[in-house]
């Protein structure tokens, strides 16, 4: 096993002031989804392979600083059959190289690239194995599959390149200045049997490539669209958390449905896949606890606060790390928010204060004043938004799961289990309230579809009302 070495300050340079004015210049690139490379301190890029061009274009993509700790896997008995393209790749690209059907049996095959990996670098997946005919998607080899099940951390970026099987083919020596275009998905981060994680990743080359057709054929870029936020509302002993739950599967039959609960899960094809603890999550959910030992509302506010402020950025890598269709959460960062506030300034909370909260939290109102009488009334919100987390997530769509205080209590009571400072009839009938009127204000000034649901029913009950209006919302049907 060997580490790797850094691409040079020299070759560095050269790939700044040579390589790229001349792939700009020869071949043309246009890049969609350059984004979903942003703030990413670590990654592994996979591509489909035509030509030796592919590395040049996915060099041409990386930001500057990315190219030193970047790496291709390549093969070395091909590139070293010629000296001075082994020469000029291995000065070039400084690649992880492989002998392809030959792994080392009293080693780890995928030594020297968990090696750069763990040591910060980026590396280059052709998960093809070797260039395939000009224009056709061969079947991935279980290889990277293999790979991602000892590295499930490291976020994997997808690339659909198309141009290059025509610029400059396999077994031609004749290089056309024929335009060419990447299409960069979203980051993945995969777990489970590696031959699930390896048919996954084909499949998202797969739709890359379709959306590429679509784009050519439409003549206008491809714009991936967000994923519809599902928030179910409800007290405690609402049972949010189970009905949430069995709606984001019956959801998943026909759509790649994440769900943000007491656990993080995904469902597709109605069922439920392993998914990686992300460290947010393990953060989220030591705090949580925390707060749930709090023994008065005093010693709850703060750990609370920073649970919901977890979760919504928990929603935001639920997004981009899994790429679901919809996702569907168990209570909203948000919404939630508003409605504990009635726990400590009940006596204020109007409709009117609470659609201002929404507009200052949301970041949707921004041209609120400093001196604002809402700071003095709130003095988190002027926190919130000096610290830059005055953005969290407005829902979607909304369902509440509205019981009496006192059914909540005696379904608390009937688990056996430890009550948490806030889970008495006063206490709950106040954020009842509060819910009520978070629905009412969302409904009439943010035009948020909004269902409140007689939660005294069975569960199945309140489970297929939730699923129904879900799935009759436009743009988010199932």
């Amino acid at each position: 096993m060997s580490k790797p070495e850094k691409i040079s300050w020299s070759a560095r340079l050269l790939h700044v002031v040579f390589l790229r004015p001349i792939v700009r210049i020869i071949f043309g690139v246009n890049i969609i989804g350059k984004e979903n490379l942003d703030k990413l301190e670590q990654f592994i890029i996979i591509a489909n392979h035509n030509s030796h061009l592919d590395i040049a274009l996915l060099y041409f993509l990386l930001p500057i600083g990315y190219i030193a700790r970047t790496h291709p896997v390549a093969d070395l008995p091909h590139f070293s059959k010629f000296r001075i393209v082994f020469s000029l790749v291995s000065f070039f690209f400084k690649p992880i190289w492989v002998t392809r059907g030959k792994p080392d049996i009293e080693d780890d095959p995928f030594g020297d690239i968990k090696s750069a990996l763990s040591l910060g670098h980026n590396v280059i997946i052709f998960p093809e194995g070797t260039r395939g005919e000009p224009g056709e998607l061969q079947h991935f080899k279980s290889g990277i599959g293999r790979l991602m099940t000892q590295c499930p951390d490291i976020p994997i970026v997808p690339v659909f390149i198309t141009g290059p099987e025509r610029a400059l083919p396999r077994k031609s020596a004749l290089i056309l200045p024929i335009w060419n275009s990447l299409i960069v998905g979203p980051p993945q981060k995969c777990t489970g049997e590696h031959r699930q994680i390896t048919k996954r990743l084909e499949n998202v080359i797969i739709e890359l490539a379709n959306s590429e057709s679509a784009r050519r054929h439409k003549r206008r870029p491809h714009e991936r669209k967000r994923p519809k936020q599902v928030a179910f509302l409800g007290i405690d002993g609402s049972g949010k958390s189970t009905i949430s739950s069995s709606v984001a599967k019956s959801l998943s039959v026909e759509s790649r449905v994440g769900l943000v609960s007491d656990e993080l899960r995904f469902f597709e094809h109605g069922e439920s896949e392993h998914l990686q603890p992300l460290a947010t999550e393990k953060i989220r959910h030591a705090i949580g606890g925390y707060s749930k030992k709090a023994k008065s509302l005093k010693f709850y506010k703060i750990p609370k606060l920073t649970e919901l402020l977890l979760r919504d950025q928990l929603l935001g890598m639920v997004r981009r790390w899994y790429s679901p269709d919809l996702v569907v959460m168990d209570g909203s960062p948000l919404l939630n928010l508003l409605a504990w506030s009635s726990l400590y300034k009940g006596d204020i909370m109007d409709n009117a204060v609470c659609s201002k909260i929404i507009g200052i939290v949301s970041g949707r109102v921004r041209e609120t004043k400093r001196d604002d009488p809402i700071y003095a009334l709130f003095p988190e919100l002027a926190h919130l938004k000096r610290l830059g987390l005055a953005k969290l997530s407005l829902p979607d769509i909304v369902v509440l799961i509205d019981i009496k205080p006192e059914t909540a209590c005696g379904r608390i009571d009937s688990r056996g289990e430890h009550k948490q400072v806030h889970e008495t009839v006063d206490k709950l009938s106040r954020l009842r309230d509060a819910y009520l009127r978070v629905c009412d204000v969302i409904r009439e000034d943010w035009n948020v579809p909004t269902l409140i649901i007689d939660g005294e029913q069975s569960k199945t009950d309140v489970a297929t009302a939730g699923y129904e209006f879900v799935n009759k919302t436009p743009g988010v049907e199932a």
